[in-house]
C-alpha cells in the first residue's frame, strides 16, 4: 500500500469538509487559482506553509494531517477517547473493530501466503492492516482505562 503524499492529504482534507476545495480556499483566506497554484506549485507559488496545512486540518476535523506525518516516521496515531461518548456499549464495539482489525490481518496473511512467497506489495498491506489492527486496541484499551477510571473518581 503506497503512503499519501502531503498533496493528496490536502486533497482528503478538502473532500471531508463541506464544500470541497473552493470552501477550503474560502476558510483559509485565498482564492481558489491562489489555492490550486499552491497545492500544484504552479506560477511561482510555494506549498502550502505548516500553519496553513494545520488551519485545513482543523477546519476539515480530519486527523490526516497528524496521520501523514505519524506514517511518516513509523508512528501510530491514536485518539484519545472522549469520557462522555464512553459506556459499556462503547467499549463493547471498541473491541468488535479490534478483533475485526485483526483478522483481517491473519486473512491477508494468509492469502500472502498460498503461493508461499510475499511480495513487496503484499507485505506493504500486511503492515498497513497490522498498524490498523495497533491503533484500534491502542483505542480500545484507552477507552477502557478512561471509563473505569473515571468511575471510580465518581464514587469518590
Amino acid at each position: 500500500m503506497v503512503e499519501p503524499s502531503l498533496k493528496e492529504v490536502v486533497k482528503a482534507m478538502c473532500k471531508a469538509y463541506p464544500g470541497g476545495r473552493e470552501a477550503m480556499a474560502g476558510a483559509i483566506g485565498m482564492s481558489v487559482t491562489q489555492f490550486n497554484n499552491n497545492i500544484y506549485e504552479k506560477n511561482g507559488c510555494r506549498f502550502f506553509e505548516v500553519n496553513e496545512l494545520e488551519a485545513m486540518e482543523d477546519i476539515s476535523n480530519t486527523s490526516l494531517l497528524a496521520d501523514y506525518f505519524a506514517r511518516r516516521r513509523g508512528a501510530l496515531l491514536v485518539d484519545v477517547p472522549h469520557l462522555e461518548d464512553l459506556d459499556r456499549v462503547d467499549l463493547f464495539t471498541r473491541a468488535m473493530r479490534t478483533a475485526a482489525a485483526r483478522g483481517q490481518v491473519d486473512q491477508i496473511i494468509q492469502k500472502a501466503l498460498e503461493d508461499g512467497v510475499i511480495e513487496k506489495h503484499e507485505a506493504d498491506e500486511i503492515h498497513e492492516h497490522h498498524r490498523r489492527h495497533l491503533a484500534a486496541r491502542e483505542e480500545e484499551i484507552r477507552a477502557i482505562v478512561a471509563l473505569f477510571s473515571r468511575k471510580k473518581i465518581e464514587k469518590k
